[in-house]
């Protein structure tokens, strides 16, 4: 699909302010090695920095996902670039803008072997950006627009996400999103191989409306005649 379609059901493209997220192509395996093939980049993720091959076969599986979008259960990928480096003047050719980083959200387990979740409402999300592109907002943007897709396009009642409770910037973003905790894992509950404490946290539909509804402006007060002064007030 060209820049200029308009969105397809089963290749949606989000925007916000200054981000593009589509969904990850073969094409976009140098830019997620970089990022995602880094200790320091993955020390809050769920795997070890990834070769080369790992990466081409995460998108390999990620693109079997896409292929049966749309769907009630469903693993999405999407990949992220920054707007103006295709749009405007001197804008680069498309195929060679590079993603900086990519999220994914799902309800239903990457291999498509069966539920990541107890409804299909209840949907998961997860990122990860180039350190070089951290600290500019971009991570929250990007969630923040994909978080939104999830309630307006497929009526999710939830959205969940696990940070590592180590990680406090991942848990400082998500909270300025409006997410809160509800279960917390010491090292020794957390069945993952890395045995790090876990915080898990969630937005309901209700609470992401009230985020996004703009607030009413006080009423004015009349004003009133001054009163006599106390005991306390006089000394």
């Amino acid at each position: 699909m060209s820049r200029e379609d308009p969105m397809q059901p089963n290749r949606p493209e989000l925007r916000s302010a200054r981000l593009l997220l589509r969904p990850i192509e073969a094409r976009d395996a140098d830019a997620m090695q970089s990022y995602r093939g880094r200790e320091d980049v993955t020390r809050y993720l769920l795997h070890e920095p990834l070769s080369p091959a790992a990466t081409r076969a995460r998108i390999a599986q990620a693109l079997e996902r896409w292929d049966e979008y749309p769907a009630e259960w469903f693993s999405l990928n999407f990949a992220v670039e920054l707007l103006g480096a295709w749009e405007g003047d001197g804008a680069a050719d498309e195929d060679g803008v590079e993603a900086i980083g990519d999220l994914r959200v799902w309800n239903l387990l990457p291999d498509g072997s069966g539920p990541a979740s107890e409804e299909p409402s209840i949907f998961w999300l997860g990122y990860a950006f180039h350190p070089d592109m951290q600290g500019k907002g971009y991570a929250r943007e990007a969630a923040a627009r994909l978080v939104d897709w999830l309630f307006d396009e497929h009526a999710a009642s939830e959205v969940r996400a696990i940070a590592w409770a180590p990680n406090t910037a991942s848990i400082g973003l998500l909270e300025k999103l409006g997410f809160r905790a509800f279960l917390t894992l010491d090292a020794e509950q957390e069945p993952h191989p890395k045995k790090l404490p876990a915080v898990h946290l969630r937005i309901d539909a209700a609470a992401w409306a009230a985020r996004a509804a703009p607030t009413a402006p006080a009423a004015p007060t009349a004003p009133t005649a001054p009163t006599a002064p106390t005991e306390s007030e006089e000394s």
